[in-house]
């Protein structure tokens, strides 16, 4: 994979060709690059009406058409304009402004927010190595409360974030917001650009068109002074949720929309996701994968670790931690034979490791977390333990 875009996301559809010091809308004045993702791309851009700095997402044309992404963001921008008072507001990225520009490629929603750092993805990995997810306790303690905070802020307001994963936050420091333009090009570096190449033919000159820009720019962020800002104690953690392409309004119940194509991470899905269960996310499906995500970033060892893991052995592991699958799950898992007898015991172990495994997890946090932080997870562990337990009574009790 280029490290950059190839000049085929440049078409009919595609992204929208933009070049350093390119104004959006009259207003917003493009300085660097900050990132790009399957369906979009991310600028530091001037805003100048209000000579501050901000973080500029194009989304491509298609994903524009599809995507719900900018009616959340308008939903979200209009709630944090009320100043609702809740503990997860400093844990949701800011949205300032929303439009749409057209260009030769289409029709692009565009999303400024405040800047942000990297992901936590990104921070473990070039911190603690690419083999590990994992942070310190003292770290990651901070960043799970948060995270949880900030889910339970968006469901205040009526949204489901639909993919709460470890590139989904990020890490934050107000030094960024506020820093000088000096201090700015310190962090990311001076704009490289670089000629346009293809995928399929890298080594030969691209042709000129309408639909693309000649030259491209690679985001150039420092991580050593992106990690100075953000990470320089376990004091100063301090993390925001973003990117809402998976996200939708769930209330009021007339912005539901069509039936949901889900695309988070297998590790990360809801039973009820996995086995076809409900068209769209809910609250419950968020706070599931908070509980995956708690797992990845405390336990060397999660299982996890991995997102190259499969849709049956995901449910094998939650098996393993939860203990048998309610029976209207059960009896539909096709695969359940190759890994269980029909009691819930592991062939290959002998053993099952049920709900005694995870509320030992919960007995440790208890040890190292504040009342605050304690409260904060109590909701996600509840939910897990509910689901091995109060549910299979439920649907026992109903019949089902």
């Amino acid at each position: 994979m280029l490290p950059i875009e190839a000049a085929e996301y440049y078409e009919v559809g595609g992204f929208h060709p933009i070049n350093i010091d390119d104004t959006l809308n009259d207003r917003y004045r493009v300085v660097n690059k900050l990132g790009r993702g399957a369906n979009s791309t991310v600028w530091l851009v001037e805003d100048l009406h209000s000579k501050r700095f901000a973080s500029l997402k194009v989304l491509s044309a298609d994903s524009s058409l599809r995507s719900s992404e900018v009616s959340v963001s308008r939903h979200l921008q209009l709630r944090q304009e009320q100043q609702v008072s809740h503990p997860g507001r400093q844990h949701v990225v800011n949205i300032f402004d929303t439009f749409t520009i057209q260009g030769p490629n289409g029709t692009h929603h565009c999303i400024v927010t405040e800047i942000l750092g990297l992901t936590l993805k990104a921070e473990v990995e070039y911190l603690y190595g690419e083999d590990t997810e994992h942070f310190p306790p003292e770290v990651a303690k901070k960043v799970a409360a948060q995270v949880a905070h900030g889910v339970a802020y968006l469901h205040r307001c009526g949204i489901v974030h639909g993919d709460p994963h470890m590139g989904n936050v990020l890490f934050y420091s107000p030094k960024l917001q506020n820093a000088s333009p000096t201090e700015l090009n310190r962090i990311y570096g001076e704009p490289i650009i670089r000629p346009i190449q293809s995928w399929e033919h890298h080594d030969k000159p691209v042709s000129p068109s309408v639909h693309r820009p000649t030259m491209v720019v690679y985001s150039g962020h420092q991580l050593p002074p992106l990690l100075e800002i953000c990470l320089s104690s376990p004091d100063n953690v301090h993390i925001k949720i973003c990117d809402f392409g998976e996200s939708f309004i769930y209330n009021p119940p007339s912005q539901l929309h069509k039936p949901f194509d889900f695309n988070m991470p297998l590790r990360y899905r809801a039973p009820e996701i996995l086995f076809n269960d409900i068209v769209s996310p809910a609250p419950s499906t968020d706070i599931w994968a908070l509980g995956v995500l708690y797992m990845i970033i405390n336990e060397k060892h999660s299982p996890f670790i991995t997102d190259s893991i499969d849709k049956d052995e995901v449910i094998q592991w939650m098996v393993m931690i939860l203990g048998k699958l309610p029976d209207k799950w059960w009896v539909r898992w096709a695969a359940r034979a190759k890994y269980f007898n029909k009691n819930g015991v592991h062939r290959r172990t002998n053993k099952m490791v049920p709900v005694k495994k995870l509320r030992s997890i919960r007995d440790n946090v208890n040890n190292s977390f504040s009342g605050a932080e304690i409260e904060a997870f109590r909701t996600i562990y509840s939910s897990w333990l509910e689901s091995a337990q109060e549910k299979e009574q439920r649907y026992k009790g109903k019949g089902g």
